[in-house]
């Protein structure tokens, strides 16, 4: 029951998405350089996507992987709080790998016991391959294989169509793939389970039962944006957690969240070069983020760009009650994140208003709609509706079925039905007088029989001889 309830959830969830996709939404151009190959900037409030860069392009996740590994064990433990005895010959093997510098570790050593939560901390704050192998063979019954087709399974669900999942730890694998749309699917259906958020975005944790042989006291785990250290030049005021990624062969990932002033965004990079053109080590996830983000906040804020206060043309009414006419006006107003720098006149509305409109119209009955239009994009679609109500005129509307009455369809078809009739009579007409014809043709000749004392003389034979006196 709790699967069912939630692929339920899972299909809801995307075709909210879907109707939010198709309002349609503006989109802006920042001033600076983003060097990730892939980016995608969503405004989570009304889910309007504020910036792209080959969103829908295919990359390596990495260790982003872990952000859906998560997604299963919430959705497939019913008790968080049930321990976990780390075996290195559970996850040992999965070290063994090209690039070794792309696993990361939470220092998970044999013999602690950690509950479930604990190791989802552990994953999602440093992106420890120990603990996400030791999730994933416990969800998955003693089989990482199984979790990780769990994990494909729940893709499809949720409708990334271009994301492909192999292994858990996020380990180098050309076969692993994902884009920044797909990223976005699976980060906004996580916020809605319970704990991912808190877990996802928590700067830094401390396991509650560490095994003192193998740890310090302050056996402390932090998350890996350090957007969110005051110390660090990456700092920005807002950034929450929730995801980082590094792949030797590809580059840095991130996805984060960020609020402020009421508004809450998701980010998403993948792809940013490990270092510049001298090879120095750069972290251009981290800078690209950061003025993303900074961008969107201080340039950023809701605007109304169509109030439904405002009338958009006006439409002839036939057999209207004393007016021939009405106005419309949107049925809604349109507010969006708007940036500053772009000029609101430069906004086209395109109306399209209903032709031939007859009384009664119903005030806010549907009349028309104007499609709002910027930068050669459309941003909405708004239904135009009337104003005000208009009466029928009963003179006027009978008036008008006697001299359209010709014009009518009824009169066209009982002429067609008249035509025909007509046709019909000709036809058995002339059948019924070639008949007759036929008739007195093939008739034999009529021979009458004589009644009459004159008739029966005339009749007798000549050379009958005469009767003797």
């Amino acid at each position: 029951m709790k699967k069912f309830l939630s692929v339920c959830m899972s299909l809801l969830l995307v075709c909210c998405l879907c109707t939010s996709l198709c309002a349609g939404a503006v989109q802006f151009t920042p001033s600076f350089e983003i060097r990730s190959a892939a980016g995608l900037l969503i405004n989570l409030d009304t889910d309007e996507v504020l910036y792209q860069k080959n969103a829908d392009t295919q990359y390596m996740p990495g260790s982003l992987v872990q952000v859906m590994a998560a997604v299963i064990v919430l959705e497939n433990c019913t008790d968080l709080s049930m321990k976990i005895t780390a075996d290195p010959a559970i996850y040992s093997r999965y070290s063994e790998t090209e690039y070794p510098d792309d696993l990361r570790y939470a220092d998970i050593m044999e013999g602690d016991t950690l509950t479930v939560e604990e190791l989802l901390y552990a994953m999602m704050l440093t992106s420890s391959y120990e603990a996400a192998v030791l999730l994933a063979n416990q969800i998955g019954n003693g089989s990482v294989d199984s979790f990780v087709k769990m994990m494909n399974d729940k893709a499809d669900v949720l409708g990334c169509t271009q994301t492909t999942f192999t292994n858990v730890t996020g380990v180098y694998d050309v076969r692993q793939k994902t884009t920044a749309n797909d990223m976005a699917l699976i980060t906004k259906y996580a916020l809605t389970l319970s704990k991912f958020s808190r877990i996802a975005t928590e700067a830094a944790f401390t396991p509650a039962t560490p095994n003192i042989d193998n740890h310090e006291i302050d056996w402390t785990w932090t998350h890996s944006n350090t957007m969110m250290q005051e110390s660090s030049p990456y700092y920005l005021e807002g950034v929450k957690g929730i995801k980082t990624a590094n792949l030797t062969m590809q580059g840095r990932n991130i996805v984060c969240e960020a609020a402020r002033d009421g508004s809450t965004f998701l980010l998403i990079l993948l792809a940013a070069p490990f270092s510049d053109e001298d090879g120095e080590l750069q972290y251009y996830h981290l800078e690209d983020a950061r003025a993303l983000l900074d961008w969107v906040f201080t340039h950023f804020s809701y605007q109304t760009i169509l109030s439904e206060n405002t009338e958009l043309g006006q439409i002839s009414v036939k057999n209207g009650d004393g007016v021939d006419y009405v106005l419309v006006r949107p049925e809604k107003s349109y507010m969006t994140l708007w940036n500053d720098t772009a000029d609101m006149a430069t906004v086209i509305q395109d109306v399209e208003l209903q032709e031939n409109v007859s009384a009664p119209v119903k005030q806010g009955e549907k009349l028309g709609v104007v499609t709002l239009k910027f930068a050669g994009e459309d941003i909405a679609k708004i239904d135009l509706v009337a104003t005000s109500a208009v009466e029928l005129s009963a003179y006027k509307y009978y008036l008008t079925l006697i001299q359209h009455f010709p014009e009518t369809e009824w009169m066209k078809r009982a002429i067609l039905f008249s035509i025909l009739f007509c046709a019909i009579y000709i036809v058995l007409c002339i059948y019924a007088h070639i008949l007759h014809t036929q008739r007195r043709k093939t008739a034999p000749p009529v021979h009458l029989k004589p009644n009459s004392a004159a008739a029966k003389r005339e009749a007798r034979p000549m050379n009958k001889r005469p009767r003797k006196k």
